[in-house]
């Protein structure tokens, strides 16, 4: 089975029962066989067989001491037993240390018992140093993966476990990890359907092993909230592979067997909580043979070594195994809004994915926004959908119309081209409620459309969320966020303006202004469908762009000189943003003994990509018109392009994509569309914000321009007398109806001195700051400082014409006063202009002062104010 067959199978699981015991092949309705007939795969975040989710719930196993034929493992007798033992407590799964036999594989078949088997060689020596100890490593791994190729129940080969901290430091991490990527090459080739990961442990957290197909981590922490911290720093560390614990426990003898029991069941329930895709307690038994002897003093199994269980075992019999709801102390109401707008295409999966969610009390709501395609039709075949059809209103009208529509306390919201996971619901859920949260989010991950869909995936651009640490984010994407309901309604939920795109970020900051914070559930993910072809992906960029030039007016501290962003947190996702040209830093503690060493990633290098901007092309194109009077300006020109086209060929190379996709081929089309990206973007940036001007050219003053900003002055102070109203009123009035004359307006938003910027066309703009003061009994004089000032593009437009003067100066000296002059009468005429429109933005404070009932404190007289 292909793994976008397995997402489709997960994201409808087709029963409502334990999803880690077996099922009757009648309750598969979507025509799977049993799960003990499949073999394991990655699903996302999960692990799934058969095509159906599963959770391992494991122990492990040995070493125990040698029997004659020198396997490390207990009697055949006896491993029947410890399985049927297994079992009864809910467990399914165990992890080897040793290479198991062909007959114990038999064993754990027949029993439906998964191996997790470790592969042992000689990690604990320099094993870089030695060509010997390579060769051996490999050849072991090659053996250990032929003997369980027609074992489907062999959940995955641990290449390696826990190599010492201070034998990566002596090899260089970068070397450790070429040398694992090379095994787990071994090992695919060899059993070319196996799953193939490393286990991991804190002292090499750094470990880049992007290369296994999931994550396993050894942590022993008995703190319940340390090991919840550690856990969502080990999501982040590992992005969007599944990540599983290999190894947890406590040592009965000292700690006593309650507390192992008590520590065990917290841990463990922890762990599910927290999105872990298995887990896997450290031991089964107190027997435990290594060095050559038995240790003898100390005792981690949940049962005694003549396998009389423990309190530990009990509890973990007690542990649901089925949805995680089950898990959650209390279940408040969700309403899941789906808006859509001719999303028929991926419509019906989405909504199945929802009809399958394992939460007891939700609701879904389709908005259908105006669609032309089979919307209606697909709808119809959900009756349990609740679908409000309404006109084309855009995806922030939508969304609210879900909102009011809702019913439950909690608001979920997705897209149509996603489905989700049947646990997520109960993930964002949870995190809610341990954290207080007004929000949170998860991550949307693509599934497998096909090479080029993941060549678009791992291109810039791609939805995702920012966290400024493991468990606080600073926004969350719109396909997967939900949010208490009143703190929602608080600010008025989203603004009607972002019709395609922005309003998830504008809500998360409106969110974080108004004292709110949003957490991060790393377990409550998504499938989310990314454009499938070129054209498809640049238009949703150009709508991302459209998006950023309304953010920038309403949020301008969000954003740099150049209007890209500034956000205070990492960005997550396999597509890139931006260039990472330093290597990271890694804390390894004195002499490289630190139990938990943690990497420093540098950070992005944004100042490599100015060749990949829009301005940087501008500038090209600009010296290549220069190069008809200049030659050596063509070869800048030319440099610079090349330049750019480098870029483009580095985020190419530095781009994750999946194994099977990761040619050539796809290198190149990444490239094409990273150079491309950038452009569309800014250019509908930059189309956006300049557009958002052209119905102020061609509409009159509403009230007739009474004042008249005076022609050289830059600076106009204002004053009313008022006795009943005050200055936010007046602001608020007039820049509402600024804004309804479709005026480019930006309010501040607490770091500036002015309390708006309002925009007649792109040359100019008007600061207003206004001051009250109190004179008793509610009389206030309310004065109102207007400064005129140039906007960043008329600068630049200022500065590039006097470049050019210069230029044909001294190229074309009998040009340049022609250019002069002409320059000359453009910045005259766009004062004119930009005084001309200053005069509407007087008159329209004029006009709602008084409304309110204001007086001008000197009538038909304005007071000079500094130049």
């Amino acid at each position: 089975m292909g793994t976008d067959a397995v997402t489709a199978a997960i994201a409808t699981p087709p029963h409502e029962g334990r999803p880690g015991d077996l099922l009757p092949a009648s309750a598969d309705t979507a025509g799977h066989q049993p799960a003990r007939a499949g073999r394991w795969q990655v699903a996302g975040r999960y692990l799934a067989r058969g095509g159906c989710k599963r959770i391992p719930r494991g122990v492990t196993y040995g070493p125990f001491p040698p029997d004659s034929n020198g396997d490390a493992f207990p009697s055949p007798d006896r491993v029947r037993t410890d399985f049927h033992l297994m079992r009864q407590a809910g467990i399914d799964s165990v992890r080897t240390y040793c290479l198991p036999p062909e007959w114990f594989l038999e064993l754990a078949a027949d029993e439906d018992v998964s191996v997790l088997a470790d592969i042992p060689w000689a990690k604990h020596v320099c094993f870089l140093d030695s060509r010997r100890a390579r060769s051996d490593a490999r050849d072991i791994v090659r053996k250990a993966a032929s003997l369980g190729r027609r074992f489907p129940s062999m959940l995955a080969y641990s290449i390696g476990n826990e190599i010492p901290a201070d034998v990566v430091r002596w090899h260089g991490a970068d070397r450790v990890t070429r040398f694992l990527g090379t095994l787990a090459d071994t090992a695919r080739q060899a059993a070319p359907d196996a799953l193939v990961t490393y286990a991991n442990f804190p002292p090499t957290e750094y470990l880049d092993l992007s290369f296994c197909d999931f994550a396993t981590f050894n942590v022993y922490l008995h703190d319940p909230r340390t090991f919840r911290r550690y856990l969502l720093r080990l999501h982040n560390l590992v992005g969007d592979m599944p990540l599983l614990l290999g190894e947890l426990g406590m040592d009965s003898l000292r700690n006593g067997e309650e507390a192992q029991a008590d520590f065990i069941g917290g841990h463990v329930r922890e762990a599910l909580l927290a999105g872990v895709a298995g887990t896997f307690v450290f031991s089964w038994t107190d027997v435990w043979h290594t060095g050559g002897h038995l240790v003898e003093d100390w005792a981690f199994g949940i049962t005694a070594a003549d396998r009389r269980p423990k309190p530990a075992y009990r509890t973990l019999a007690d542990i649901p195994t089925g949805s995680t709801a089950e898990l959650i102390a209390e279940h408040p109401r969700v309403s899941v809004v789906v808006c859509s707008y001719n999303g028929g295409r991926t419509l019906e999966q989405c909504l199945e994915s929802l009809g399958r969610l394992r939460y007891p009390d939700y609701e879904v709501i389709l908005v259908d926004d105006g669609s032309t395609d089979d919307t209606r039709a697909i709808a119809a075949r959900f009756p349990e959908v609740r679908t409000i059809h309404q006109e084309n209103r855009g995806l922030s009208e939508s969304r609210n119309v879900g909102l009011r529509a809702a019913t439950g306390t909690i608001v979920a919201y997705t897209d149509s081209d996603c489905f989700a996971d049947p646990d997520w619901l109960a993930h964002l859920v949870h995190r809610l409620a341990i954290t207080g949260a007004d929000a949170v989010g998860g991550p949307n991950i693509a599934p497998d459309d096909g090479w080029l869909a993941a060549c678009i995936n791992a291109s810039p651009g791609q939805p995702t969320h920012v966290l400024e640490s493991n468990q606080v984010a600073e926004h969350v994407p719109g396909c997967n966020m939900a949010f208490r309901r009143e703190s929602l309604e608080t600010i008025n939920g989203f603004d009607p303006q972002f019709v395609k795109a922005g309003d998830d970020v504008d809500l998360c900051w409106r969110l974080q202004q108004a004292g709110g914070w949003i957490t991060f559930a790393a377990g409550a993910f998504v499938w989310h469908h990314r454009r499938q072809t070129p054209r498809t992906y640049f238009r949703q960029q150009a709508g991302y762009g459209d998006a950023e030039a309304l953010l920038r007016f309403k949020h301008p501290e969000k954003f740099n000189g150049l209007g890209g962003w500034k956000w205070r947190g990492i960005l997550y996702g396999a597509s890139l943003r931006g260039l990472q040209m330093r290597e990271p830093l890694i804390y390894r503690g004195t002499f490289g003994a630190g139990l938990f060493q943690c990497i420093y990633q540098s950070p992005t290098s944004y100042w490599a990509m100015i060749p990949a901007s829009l301005e940087w092309h501008i500038a090209a194109g600009f010296a290549a018109v220069n190069a008809l009077l200049w030659r050596p300006a063509g070869f800048i020109a030319a440099g610079m392009i090349l330049l750019s086209v480098l870029v483009a060929a580095l985020q190419a190379m530095q781009s994750r994509l999946p194994t099977r996709y990761a040619g050539p081929a796809s290198r190149l089309v990444i490239a094409v569309l990273s150079y491309v990206q950038p452009l569309v973007r800014a250019g509908a940036h930059y189309r956006t914000r300049l557009s958002s001007y052209r119905a102020i050219t061609a509409h009159p003053a509403v009230h007739g321009v009474r004042r008249h900003w005076p022609r050289l002055r830059r600076t106009l102070l204002i004053e009313f007398w008022s006795e009943g109203g005050n200055r936010m009123d007046l602001l608020a009035n007039a820049v509402d109806e600024l804004r309804r004359n479709r005026w480019g307006v930006t309010l501040d938003t607490g770091w500036s001195e002015w309390d708006a910027e309002l925009y007649g066309h792109p040359w100019s703009c008007v600061r207003v700051t206004t001051v009250q003061e109190e004179h008793g009994s509610g009389r206030r004089l309310i004065r109102l400082r207007y400064h005129l000032r140039p906007t960043w593009l008329a600068c630049a437009a200022v500065g590039a014409a006097a470049v050019s003067c210069i230029l044909v100066a001294v190229w074309r000296p009998d040009w340049a006063i022609a250019a002069g002059l002409g320059l000359a009468a453009v910045a005259i005429g766009l004062r004119l202009r930009a005084a001309h429109l200053a005069s509407q933005i007087l008159d329209a404070f004029d006009h709602e002062a008084q409304l309110l009932g204001f007086i001008p404190h000197h009538p038909g007289a304005e007071r000079r104010g500094e130049r």
